[in-house]
């Protein structure tokens, strides 16, 4: 009797152990009979379960594999229900009339879901209500005032904001959070930052990761990180890579014939090239001609005497795309390691710049 009660005590463990996914557990009142009810994945629009609605009741089941912000939606009817949710064991209570009102409970992370809304959205329907006020509005003092009023808003949201994510640092949703004030942010340092409070267990789901594409995205390129290597042909049609130029102070250039600001901006590189390149200092021009010929003649007017690459691709050239360049011209100081140290030193910056290195 020992050994069979050890045996079923067993059993009972592996199988809540083994009870893994989400559940969904609905009692909806004034239902049609036999409606199809789905979840839907609220970022790429999969159904991840559906069920026939019977009296009311029905269960949806499955298993994702992070957190996330789904849709609970009837075939046949536009209205739906937000959902943040994980593997949880998930009761909703609700009227059909009016299935935005429905009760959640059995899921953390709705929870922190619902307490961010209950503070949010009426600030964003205020902000919303601005923005039609302000829109259309002739008299520029009653824009002005309006403009203050919406600017005021636009800070309690931040306000509202930082405090729910500073409380809930373990919470997906913050990450959530994080992403929809991200545009009301000062840049993306300040989003970095307040993204990298959060724990670990916040950093997960579509928010976590467009963020983090958004923070990788702009430090590319960042002062203080490695410049990205790359290879394009020069005007004899050889190749010809960044990393060729190890151990020298470099300014990669980017400029194109047909660019006026670039031109002018020429004679002040030929003297800083002059002036330096017998100390260790050197540039690559990566033009964005498409014509090889102005390309060329454009060289030579200039007196260009360093390397210059180009895939001739105007914008879409490679290097350029890479870099995120977009506008001309651009360029990035590199010290002898192939570290960024400056961007976009132009006239007498350049050449302060380049007499604190190597003077």
């Amino acid at each position: 009797m020992k050994t069979n009660l050890f045996f079923l005590l067993l059993l009972s463990f592996f199988s809540v152990s083994a009870q893994t996914g989400f559940q969904i557990t609905g009692n909806i009142r004034n239902t049609k009979p036999n409606m199809l009810v789905f979840l839907m994945n609220g970022t790429d629009g999969k159904t991840i379960a559906t069920d026939t609605v019977r009296d009311g009741n029905f269960v949806l089941k499955g298993n994702i594999t992070e957190p996330d912000i789904f849709q609970l939606g009837f075939v046949g009817y536009k209205e739906a229900l937000d959902i943040f949710l994980y593997n949880d064991q998930v009761n909703i209570t609700a009227d059909f009339n009016n299935i935005s009102a429905a009760t959640i409970t059995g899921s953390a992370v709705e929870t922190d879901y619902q307490q961010f809304k209950s503070s949010f959205n009426p600030i964003r329907e205020r902000l919303n209500y601005l923005v039609q006020q302000i829109n259309p509005e002739k008299n520029r003092f009653k824009r002005d005032s309006l403009i203050v009023l919406y600017e005021q808003a636009k800070g309690t949201v931040l306000q509202e904001a930082t405090k729910f994510a500073k409380e809930k640092t373990s919470s997906p949703v913050s990450s959530f959070v994080l992403f929809a004030i991200s545009p009301l942010l000062n840049g993306t340092t300040d989003l970095e930052n307040r993204y990298n409070a959060l724990e670990p267990s916040a950093k997960k789901g579509s928010f976590a990761r467009m963020i983090e594409q958004t923070i990788a995205e702009a430090n590319i390129n960042k002062i203080g990180t490695e410049a990205l290597d790359f290879s394009q042909k020069d005007t004899l049609g050889k190749l010809v890579s960044l990393k060729s130029f190890r151990g020298k102070y470099v300014l990669i250039d980017f400029w194109a014939s047909w660019c006026g600001p670039c031109r002018a901006e020429n004679p002040n590189l030929v003297n800083a090239f002059n002036k330096y390149s017998n100390k260790n200092f050197t540039v690559l021009g990566v033009s964005l001609d498409d014509n090889k010929a102005s390309w060329m003649n454009a060289i030579r007017k200039d007196k260009l005497t360093w390397t210059q690459v180009s895939d001739l691709q105007s914008w879409n050239n490679k290097v350029a795309q890479l870099y995120k360049i977009q506008s001309i011209p651009a360029n990035y100081l590199l010290d002898p390691s192939g570290k960024i140290i400056a961007k976009d030193l132009r006239g007498s910056e350049l050449q302060v710049k380049l007499k604190e290195l190597l003077q």
